[in-house]
């Protein structure tokens, strides 16, 4: 039963949390008090003072049963809407109950600005007058027993309530509640000599990640590495995750940010991998983004020349493209990705709905490398996302989970027929080479790696242009649909000169020339290796002037 219940005190933000939480699934809300005025034709504080508390405890047992006609659907339910033991075994039993845990102090603040608002007796004539705050307090020690039979309990004293609905959103997930009725799972598996990696995608499936994992033979031990963001949100979840599947989870954090792609980091999961004396049938999870699963993957090729790796991406970049495919590195100084292996993840375990917690800005990033496959390589993905921003923006559940199994299919496909760079996976590198210069020059910290591919892309649409191989139709079409989802086309005021220098670090130099992935049309891409420097040195000019990206 898809449904999620928020109970607590009045004050603990059960109505904010629960819209924020409403919107990041695409549910429907429904606060009890709302469909009880509505119902009653008053306010609640009205009806509690008109019908007696008996009445009213009746009212809001109504209410809560014909909220629960709805699935897909968020219940922000009144604070004594636990009293009543058959209300408690309908939060318990048909969906998931969270309570949201707040002290007096900060509910009695928040209850105060609602008063202020609405007026004292008609907004909370339990807690109204100038002993308000102690009634507050009597009722949680009347009630807090009640609240805490939730399947759940988020402190939220503290919390930014837009934190506070993420954590709710990923308790939902850790117990499967997002989970469709029937089985959408897509399974596509990688086949090379020596090795054989699967990826598994299905919207809401992060509960079943044990049952995936032991599938794999895994033994009794994890070891999960995650970065300082990711882990502060799911760390604990995935901990319990594992422990109750009867695995033995054992956790390490890495701090967020491209600059944990060093050989520091390196060291330090190595050095936590040895302490813990992990095993070479031991695997090593990768619980994060394009960074951490870089790194990680390194490190499972390194570590007693090589342990089981699977990759567990949260980021909408690395699930369509950093986590498959088997490249693994660090970063250098003088350029990106210097240092690494390719090495192949045994389980890609993808819940395209982790990306609901995503900052807006990292999940734009993401659509830059699924617009590069649509340039390179799918004319009808291109379309599609043309007509679909609307369901971009929301983050419709149907659509990432389509876009991103099919963007691992088709980088699988790349894979399949050059796993080591050596020729057609090239390709892969479109907007990568003005990409990854920038992101050196600016030393890695001003750019995301999607917002510099857009860059990229602007620039070797540029460059196509210029040489003919690439129509000024095809060209405005990629930099409306970058502009359009929110991604970057110019980088006005950073040196191109340094740029081009950056670039002669680039792993796809031959003979010192640097060969570069230009389109023809949309849907299809080739490498040239002899490009004028003047004509790259103009498109680079042209994007990193103000005002000049687009004519």
């Amino acid at each position: 039963m898809q449904r999620i219940f928020l109970t607590g005190l009045s004050g603990s933000g059960k109505s904010t949390v629960g819209r924020r939480v409403a919107t990041l699934l695409n549910w429907d809300f429904v606060d009890t008090d709302e469909l009880l005025a509505e119902r009653a034709g008053m306010p609640v504080g009205q009806a509690l003072t008109t019908y007696g508390e008996e009445r009213f405890r009746q009212l809001e047992s109504e209410a809560l049963r014909a909220a629960l006609s709805r699935e897909r659907v968020v219940i922000a339910t009144g604070g004594g809407i636990v009293i009543s033991a058959a209300n408690r075994a309908l939060l318990q039993e048909q969906g998931l109950n969270v309570y949201l845990h707040t002290s007096v102090e900060t509910a009695w603040q928040r209850v105060q600005e609602h008063l202020r608002a609405e007026g004292n007796l008609v907004a909370r004539p339990l807690v109204a007058g100038p002993d308000g705050q102690q009634r507050l307090s009597n009722l949680l020690a009347t009630r807090s027993a009640w609240y805490e039979q939730a399947h759940v309990t988020i402190a939220t004293d503290g919390e930014p309530l837009e934190q506070v609905a993420q954590q709710v959103l990923v308790h939902a997930l850790a117990r499967g509640q997002l989970l469709a009725a029937e089985s959408a799972r897509i399974s596509l598996n990688l086949r090379l000599a020596g090795a054989v990696s699967q990826a598994v995608i299905e919207w809401g499936s992060l509960s079943q990640l044990p049952a995936a994992l032991q599938a794999m033979g895994t033994p009794g031990r994890v070891f999960v590495v995650t970065d300082s963001s990711v882990g502060a949100l799911y760390a604990p979840v995935m901990r319990n995750i594992l422990t109750d599947a009867g695995l033995e989870p054992h956790l390490f954090t890495i701090p967020a940010g491209e600059s944990s792609k060093s050989f520091a980091c390196f060291q330090s999961i190595i050095d936590w991998l040895v302490e813990q004396r992990a095993e070479r049938r031991e695997p090593l999870i990768a619980l994060g983004g394009g960074v951490v699963g870089d790194l990680v993957g390194f490190v499972a090729a390194c570590y007693q020349r090589g342990v089981p790796l699977v990759q567990i991406p949260t980021t909408l970049l690395a699930q369509v493209d950093s986590a498959i495919g088997g490249k693994t590195g660090i970063n250098h100084p003088l350029g990106k990705n210097l240092i690494g292996a390719f090495y192949q993840p045994g389980l890609i375990f993808v819940d395209p709905a982790v990306l609901l917690t995503l900052p807006q800005r990292v999940y734009r990033e993401g659509w830059a490398e699924i617009v590069k496959y649509g340039v390179i390589l799918d004319a009808d993905l291109f379309a599609m996302l043309e007509e679909r921003l609307p369901d971009i923006e929301r983050r419709d559940s149907d659509l990432l989970t389509q876009v991103v199994a099919r963007c691992i299919r088709l980088k699988m496909d790349v894979v399949q027929g050059d796993e080591r760079d050596g020729g057609l996976r090239n390709i892969l590198n479109y907007g990568h080479t003005f990409g990854h210069a920038l992101e050196a020059t600016t030393e890695y910290g001003t750019w995301l790696h999607g917002e510099a591919v857009s860059l990229g892309m602007e620039v070797a649409g540029r460059i196509a242009v210029a040489q003919g191989l690439f129509s000024e139709a095809d060209l405005q079409r990629q930099r409306r649909l970058l502009q359009a989802i929110g991604l970057p086309i110019e980088c006005a005021g950073v040196d191109g000169e340094a740029i081009l220098r950056a670039m002669q670090h680039d792993k796809k130099i031959r003979a010192g020339r640097t060969r570069w992935i230009l389109p023809t049309r949309i849907g299809q891409a080739q490498m040239y290796g002899d490009i004028p420097l003047e004509s790259v040195r103009a498109a680079i000019a042209a994007v990193c002037s103000p005002g000049s990206a687009v004519p």
